[in-house]
């Protein structure tokens, strides 16, 4: 029906993953927990805005098989409906992070984080507020700041303002997902409606992240590993609060063939290669 009302045709496609009837949840969406025996230690990750833990592809069952305690959390507002994400707040989002965190840390001593996206810039906050929690730390595509083009004229944030209150969803279809690999897109459970509300509480945690004062406060070892290609979050923003971290073992890898979801693009391997060992390094101190 082309006149079909909008909010007809958001309720048709606000799903593009069947619902699990017990759980409310998308299939794929579901929070993981990976238990070997005699664990190295444990890895909490953190997904990205409007994702879910399928988001890592196999990254977590590899981290597993390397001996890792492996820990696939799920936002709040994420994995169930849209309308749930409009109303999910800056605080609920940290504090489901914080809580996880410390839950795991009270199981079994200091966490490895990775986190991807909005979830790197939640790993970076949760770092710095509970620094002796923190084994190390992984930033995949962090954000810190929307990537920029030329031909946008103000900045991404400057348009959100402008236009958020008037354009409250924004419609995010898989085929248009920001990934390389095409055939990867189907796979990637996420959401097809984006509510403006969510974007503005995902950009105050980017601009808290980025803060100097926050990014002094994370002396864990890290990780950064992103592509110098990635339509979402900004390359140069990451390359420089990555820099201003406090502290002194850093390490960052930058992909040249993917696009901002690098654990279902063409170099997943390699993403895959430079986080076990990470983790193999903080299990070895020496980094």
């Amino acid at each position: 029906m082309p006149f079909e009302p909008l909010t007809r045709r958001m309720e048709k496609s606000m799903h593009p993953f069947p619902i699990d009837p017990e759980t409310g949840i998308m299939r794929g969406a579901e929070p993981r927990d990976l238990n070997p025996e005699s664990p190295l230690g444990t890895v909490l990750f953190v997904h990205g805005f409007s994702g879910a833990p399928n988001n890592f592809a196999d990254l977590p069952d590899a981290v597993a098989a390397a001996g890792w305690r492996a820990r696939v959390m799920l936002l709040p507002g994420h994995g169930t409906d849209p309308k749930a994400f409009a109303i999910t707040t800056k605080e609920e989002l940290v504090d489901a992070v914080l809580g996880e965190l410390r839950a795991l840390a009270a199981r079994g001593g200091p966490v490895a984080l990775v986190g991807h996206s909005m979830g790197g810039a939640l790993v970076t906050l949760a770092a710095a507020r509970e620094p002796e929690l923190v084994r190390g730390l992984v930033l995949a595509a962090p954000y810190y700041a929307v990537t920029r083009r030329w031909y946008y004229g103000f900045k991404p944030e400057t348009w959100l303002r402008l236009l958020g209150p008037v354009v409250p969803w924004v419609y995010s279809p898989q085929a248009t997902l920001p990934v390389r690999k095409r055939a990867s897109r189907p796979l990637i459970v996420s959401y097809n409606w984006i509510p403006a509300s969510a974007m503005f509480v995902a950009n105050s945690i980017a601009e808290e992240a980025a803060s100097p004062d926050t990014l002094a406060r994370v002396t864990a070892p890290a990780l950064l590993v992103h592509s110098r290609l990635d339509r979402v979050t900004s390359p140069p923003a990451a390359e420089r609060a990555f820099g201003l971290l406090g502290g002194a073992e850093k390490r960052a890898v930058w992909l040249v063939n993917s696009d901002h979801i690098i654990f279902w693009d063409y170099e997943a391997a390699v993403v895959e290669r430079e986080v076990l060992g990470f983790l193999a390094g903080l299990q070895g101190g020496k980094l």
